[in-house]
């Protein structure tokens, strides 16, 4: 069984948010991509959309979540499923926001600009 350690998951910065990879095809998943999200107190994901659904856990903190016309407060524990094509984003609370999310590998983000983007930690 492959194993990665923690020290040399790959990290990347977004929209003021840390992205690091947990798995991805680039390094030998083939049917998911992982990661975590750690979102500083105040900041955010930006509404987007994906070409295939994703799911994701609030592992510390509290968010206000956006998912197409709803708003929803979630706190830690709380997870979501976000359907194909929905538009969604989120807000941290003053405490900030870690988050683990699982999708499909080279899941497109669609941003509301209507560009369009493989984010590096699920290729």
């Amino acid at each position: 069984m492959p194993v990665e350690r923690a020290a040399d998951h790959p990290t990347f910065e977004n929209a003021g948010n840390t992205i690091t990879s947990l798995v991805a095809p680039a390094r030998g998943s083939e049917d998911v991509a992982l990661f975590r999200a750690d979102i500083p107190p105040g900041g955010g994901i930006p509404r987007h959309r994906h070409d295939r659904f994703d799911v994701f856990v609030l592992l510390v903190g509290g968010v206000t979540f956006h998912l197409g016309d709803d708003t929803i407060k979630l706190v830690a524990g709380d997870s979501a499923v976000v359907p194909t094509g929905v538009r969604h984003g989120l807000e941290a609370g003053p405490e900030g926001a870690s988050i683990l999310v699982a999708m499909l590998p080279n899941t497109m983000m669609i941003r509301d600009d209507d560009s369009e983007v493989i984010p590096d930690w699920v290729r």
